[in-house]
């Protein structure tokens, strides 16, 4: 390493970005729809998923196996299997983001509340033993490897928005928290046996 800046890409509107073990970068383009593939030897540049209405944050497993990708416009966390090459196959709507309830919603008896149907999904990352944390409306959604949902940590501020998150620390330990014009810091438990 010299310290060189090289430009891999260019004409190019990354949002969020995730590297897989074999060095190709993904990356969602969020005003396009888009999860995007830059072959980091030649910078050729691949559409390699359309249909996500606003793909915004993205991460890989522990095991790199697995990229998942929030929808801000939409009610879900999408996965995807990475194959060699960074190609993906076999999408689907893993993780269900729970929603807000529509003040201006009409409310019945009986039936639940009016939600807004869209969760605001945006940054996210993946602790050590595989749960992902998700940036959204609510607050910080969590879920196990399988996508099955674990909670919520609400936003500290509901009237500003959350936009990324981030693990650091011993353990990868501690969920760094990007919220309207602060930033949190939360200690996790992340052992297995906690």
């Amino acid at each position: 390493a010299n310290g060189e800046v090289k430009v891999i890409a260019e004409g190019v509107k990354p949002n969020d970005l995730a590297v897989t073990k074999d060095g190709f970068i993904l990356f969602t383009q969020t005003g396009t729809s888009q999860v995007i593939r830059i072959n980091p030897a030649n910078g050729e540049v691949t559409v390699v998923d359309t249909g996500i209405t606003k793909p915004n944050g993205i991460a890989l497993s522990n095991d790199g196996g697995t990229l998942a990708v929030s929808d801000y416009g939409g009610t879900h966390t999408w996965t995807f299997r990475v194959n060699p090459g960074g190609t993906l196959d076999a999408k689907m709507p893993t993780m269900p983001m729970r929603l807000p309830i529509d003040p201006e919603g009409e409310f019945k008896a009986k039936e639940p509340p009016p939600y807004i149907q869209v969760a605001k999904g945006d940054g996210m990352a993946v602790d050590r033993i595989g749960r992902y944390y998700v940036t959204s409306e609510l607050g910080v959604q969590i879920f196990d490897p399988t996508g099955r949902p674990c909670g919520v940590l609400p936003k500290v501020d509901p009237g500003q928005p959350l936009t990324t998150c981030m693990l650091a620390g011993p353990d990868h330990s501690t969920l760094y928290i990007a919220h309207g014009t602060k930033i949190y810091s939360r200690k996790l438990t992340v052992d297995r046996n906690k």
